[in-house]
């Protein structure tokens, strides 16, 4: 049994939740936000026992071995290294950091602990991308010497799930003054790991 917690109570939290609380070899045992109202009603939807405002006193919970880091952008490699201190095995939403000198440390921190550090791509589920490696390494299509890809989003053209330049669960994905590394820190890294 893997006792885990989750910190960052967002939309891709809550899908996380949903996932993990159907793993019966899971149990989800603390949830931290620096929202207490938000953190809380996430833990009564969930059915998680303990909610924190504060990170370290989060990392210290008893029962608690692996976390999933499903805060936004910036926080990724702090709160990470702080997971990983505690010798926490840890699941970090993308993209991994915000630079590939924090990714390496915290890389580095997860070996010199011994535990396991990996990062979130949720469309490696998808059908289409599993069948195209299938094709690719049973050489179907030969051997690939270029690869090319574009990634439409049709919340930008439409206000069908609000206007992205005022809602901020569309604005922090246009724009690095909102807390990411804007489009290609949302979409862009999906794509160089589909490559």
């Amino acid at each position: 049994m893997v006792h885990l917690g989750i910190i960052g109570t967002g939309g891709m939290a809550n899908a996380q939740a949903k996932a993990f609380r159907k793993l019966k070899n899971v149990k989800l045992v603390a949830a931290c936000d620096i929202d207490e109202n938000r953190v809380s009603d996430f833990c009564k939807e969930h059915k998680i026992a303990s909610a924190y405002t504060d990170v370290d006193k989060f990392l210290n919970h008893p029962k608690m071995d692996a976390v999933t880091n499903v805060t936004p952008d910036p926080f990724h490699a702090p709160i990470s290294l702080k997971a990983i201190a505690k010798k926490k095995h840890i699941l970090c939403e993308k993209p991994l950091a915000e630079n590939a000198s924090d990714a390496t440390k915290m890389t580095r921190a997860a070996k010199r602990a011994g535990i396991i550090n990996m990062v979130q791509f949720s469309y490696r589920r998808s059908a289409a991308l599993q069948r195209a490696h299938k094709m690719i390494t049973s050489g179907q299509l030969g051997r690939i010497v270029h690869f090319e890809a574009r990634y439409y989003k049709s919340w930008i053209s439409s206000n069908i799930w609000g206007d992205w330049r005022k809602t901020p669960a569309w604005l922090w994905r246009q724009s690095s003054k909102h807390g990411s590394k804007g489009v290609l820190g949302d979409v862009g890294v999906h794509i160089v790991d589909f490559a």
